[in-house]
C-alpha cells in the first residue's frame, strides 16, 4: 500500500494547519481514546496487538528520532495501514479501531481517507470526542470553518474536563474570526468572549501546562483593544511560578512589552536589555524596537 512520506520525521512532529498544531497532543503518539483494552476475544486481542506495535514504534522515535532510517519508517507504516485495513475488512464496525487508523493516516498525510474513517466512526457513534475533533480538523483545514465549529462545540460538550478541546475551540475562533463575524455568526464582542473564555478553560485545566499558559497570556493581545493589564497579570504570575531559565526570560520579554504598552518605559527596557539567552536577542530587539516607538 502506498502512501505520502517524503520526510516522516517531519510529519510526525508538525501538522498542516498552524490553527491546529496542540491537536498534536492528539495525533503524534497513540492514544487509544479512553479504550480499555478488555482482553476478551480474539478481536479485542488482534486489535490490542495492532495498536501497542504502533505505540512501540513511535515511543522509540520519540526517544530517538534517528533509531529508524526513513526506509524502515515506511515499512513499519505499510505494515500498520495493512494490519488495520485487514482488521477492518473483518470488523467494519469497530469504532476504536476506525479511530486509530484514521490517526495512523493522518500520520502519513493521507487525509482524505483518515476523514472517511473518521466520518464512518461518527456514524457509528455520534457522541465521541475525539472523532468530533478529527473531523473539525479536517474541515478547519480545508478552510471550512462554519462546517467545522459545531465539531468543536459538541467535542467540548462531550468532553468538557478536556483542555486541548477548549484550546482547539479557541483557535478556531481567534483563527476565523473575520469569517465568523462577517456571516453573523458571531458579533465581534460575542467572539472574542468565546475564543477567550475557551483559552481560560483550557489554561485553568491543565495549569502546569506552559503552553496553554502561553497561549491564554497572548490572547489578551489577540482582542480587537487588547487587554495589556489582564495580560501582564498573567505574565506576571507565571513568572512567579517559572524555575526554567529560558522560559524565565521568554516570560521576560512579555512582561517588557506590556509595560511598554502601559507607559512603564523605562522598567520595560531594563527588563528587556537583561535578556542575554542567545536565541532570544532577535526578539528582544523587536521588543526594545516596539517600546522605542510610544
Amino acid at each position: 500500500m502506498l502512501f505520502v512520506i517524503s520526510d516522516f520525521f517531519n510529519v510526525i512532529r508538525n501538522m498542516r494547519c498552524p490553527l491546529l498544531k496542540v491537536m498534536s497532543l492528539s495525533l503524534i503518539g497513540v492514544v487509544v481514546t479512553s479504550v480499555a483494552w478488555a482482553q476478551t476475544s480474539v478481536a479485542d486481542r488482534r486489535l490490542a496487538d495492532i495498536a501497542m506495535k504502533e505505540e512501540r514504534i513511535y515511543k522509540k522515535i520519540a526517544e530517538d528520532p534517528e533509531f529508524y532510517s526513513t526506509d524502515d519508517i515506511e515499512r513499519h507504516v505499510t505494515d500498520l495501514i495493512g494490519a488495520y485495513s485487514a482488521y477492518l475488512i473483518d470488523h467494519p464496525n469497530d469504532v476504536n479501531a476506525l479511530i486509530l487508523y484514521g490517526k495512523l493516516l493522518r500520520r502519513v498525510e493521507q487525509y482524505e481517507e483518515a476523514f472517511s474513517a473518521f466520518l464512518k466512526a461518527d456514524e457509528i457513534d455520534p457522541n465521541i470526542a475525539v472523532v468530533k475533533q478529527q473531523i473539525g480538523t479536517h474541515l478547519a483545514e480545508g478552510g471550512k470553518a462554519k462546517a467545522a465549529l459545531p465539531f468543536y462545540l459538541r467535542a467540548v460538550e462531550l468532553e468538557p474536563e478536556t483542555a486541548v478541546y477548549h484550546f482547539a475551540l479557541g483557535q478556531l475562533l481567534q483563527e476565523f474570526r473575520t469569517v465568523y463575524i462577517d456571516d453573523g455568526i458571531f458579533t465581534r464582542d460575542a467572539l472574542e468572549r468565546e475564543m477567550l473564555k475557551a483559552f481560560k478553560k483550557a489554561a485553568s485545566l491543565e495549569p502546569e501546562a506552559f503552553d496553554l499558559q502561553m497561549r491564554l497570556g497572548e490572547a489578551y493581545y489577540d482582542l480587537s483593544s487588547p487587554d495589556w493589564k489582564s495580560a501582564l497579570l498573567h505574565w506576571n504570575r507565571m513568572h512567579k511560578e517559572a524555575d526554567d531559565p529560558l522560559r524565565v526570560e521568554i516570560l521576560n520579554l512579555h512582561r517588557a512589552r506590556v509595560m511598554g504598552k502601559l507607559g512603564r518605559t523605562n522598567q520595560a527596557i531594563e527588563l528587556a536589555r537583561n535578556v542575554q539567552t542567545p536565541s532570544l536577542q532577535k526578539s528582544k530587539q523587536q521588543v526594545l524596537d516596539e517600546i522605542a516607538q510610544h
